[in-house]
């Protein structure tokens, strides 16, 4: 069933791109505001748009949740608008969704039931609406929907019931040509509708990450040593599968993801690696992998119970394999750092997160620092701060090829396929 429910979410996910190609839309449509009104019996979501477009809506439990896939939108909304709670609406959330769309989640307060959906035109100069309507229902009835009852609109307000053809239409990375170098792959956290954390100024880890892991990658590529690729090169969501597979589609060396998260203890500051474990080293690295393993969830996706990446007995060897390897990195990471960064207490931590779980790639997710202490905040906006800190990593990559080489008695050479 959930290997079942896990497909209709695929395939609902890369409906909006065909759509947009069906109704010839080239240019991104306006959100210009979004609102619920009615009661906790009946309700009404709105969007006001530039102009009418394709939509599809369904739900989700566990937690109740309905999922607004659109074209590629743009929104200009300020984030904090989805916190009013209203109606049996709690809170919603919106932004960029794979490669060619959009998505908004509405956080619902109790099993809730479309009940019609469609869209409105421009009148009298007032914006164009795509309307849900909604209705309190049992959690018997809320069951049966989820996943089952996807309504999908045509931009002429009509209800489409074609079937939902897979589409080819998430852009994939060319290929690299035919290169022995290894292949790093960078990892900025969240994205689109996961905006990450956000400090009390409004900065948000999203962005902070992509433009650190750019920079990254731009002193990587002029040293020349290196192929690098990133997971995503713009403000856009990501599953956390999604980077996982990304990576050993590509086939790469090694795989670091970067974050800048937010901890209760204001206090807590610097800089830590961390590697896969199934039993966090300490309290602090257990929350933090439940906090970013909850990604998938916040931008409307279900989150499988099983892992089919690690559930075949026969790779067990190379997991471990892995696992020194990745060890290796996050001590030759934290090493090359505490020259020229603050570090955390303790730099060095384990626990498991889901986007760490290639079995055959060396990954380590790269804590910079802490959004919710203020010296660190300071250090992930300053530009001399993170040419120092992006100076000890590539130090660290180099460090760590030059290790493995000489651990493989010269047997090591990046893998070819």
């Amino acid at each position: 069933m959930r290997l079942l429910q896990a497909i209709l979410i695929l395939l609902m996910s890369l409906y909006c791109a065909p759509l947009m190609a069906q109704e010839g839309g080239e240019a991104s449509v306006v959100v210009h505001g979004a609102r619920t009104d009615g009661n906790d019996k009946k309700a009404e979501f709105i969007l006001d748009v530039e102009k009418p477009v394709g939509f599809s809506v369904f739900a989700l439990e566990g937690p109740y949740r309905l999922v607004i896939d659109l074209p590629d939108m743009i929104f200009q909304m300020e984030q904090g608008i989805g916190s009013v709670e209203r109606a049996m609406v709690k809170n919603f959330r919106f932004g960029s969704f794979g490669h060619s769309g959009s998505r908004v989640v509405l956080d619902l307060s109790k099993p809730t039931k479309v009940v019609k959906a469609y869209t409105l035109p421009s009148v009298d100069g007032n914006p164009a609406r795509l309307v849900i309507e909604m209705a309190s229902v049992s959690k018997k009835e809320f069951a049966e929907q989820a996943l089952r009852d996807v309504i999908r609109i045509r931009a002429d307000g009509k209800r489409d019931t074609a079937p939902v053809i897979s589409s080819a239409a998430a852009d994939k990375v060319a290929d690299a040509v035919e290169d022995s170098r290894p292949l790093i792959v960078l990892d900025p956290g969240h994205g689109g509708i996961d905006t990450g954390a956000v400090s009390s100024s409004g900065t948000h880890e999203s962005t902070i990450v992509l433009e650190f892991a750019k920079a990254l990658r731009d002193v990587l590529v002029k040293e020349k040593h290196f192929r690098v690729l990133l997971t995503r090169d713009r403000d856009r969501f990501i599953s956390l599968g999604g980077r996982v597979a990304f990576a050993r589609e590509k086939k790469a060396d090694l795989f670091l993801s970067i974050h800048a998260d937010i901890v209760k203890e204001h206090y807590v500051r610097g800089a830590t690696v961390y590697t896969l474990s199934d039993r966090a080293s300490d309290a602090v690295a257990h929350t933090l992998a439940q906090q970013e393993n909850r990604s998938d969830l916040i931008a409307g996706l279900e989150i499988e119970e099983t892992d089919d990446v690690v559930a075949d007995i026969l790779i067990d060897l190379t997991r471990r394999e892995t696992a020194n390897h990745s060890a290796l990195y996050s001590r030759t990471l934290v090493g090359a750092l505490k020259s020229s960064i603050r570090l955390s207490k303790s730099p060095e931590r384990s626990a498991g997160f889901r986007v760490l779980k290639a079995p055959d790639i060396p990954s380590v997710l790269l804590e910079l620092g802490y959004l919710s202490n203020k010296e660190d905040r300071a250090d992930l906006l300053s530009d001399s701060w993170r040419d120092k800190a992006i100076k000890s990593i590539v130090k660290s990559i180099n460090k760590f090829f030059a290790s493995r080489s000489v651990q493989s008695s010269g047997l090591f050479s990046p893998r070819s396929g």
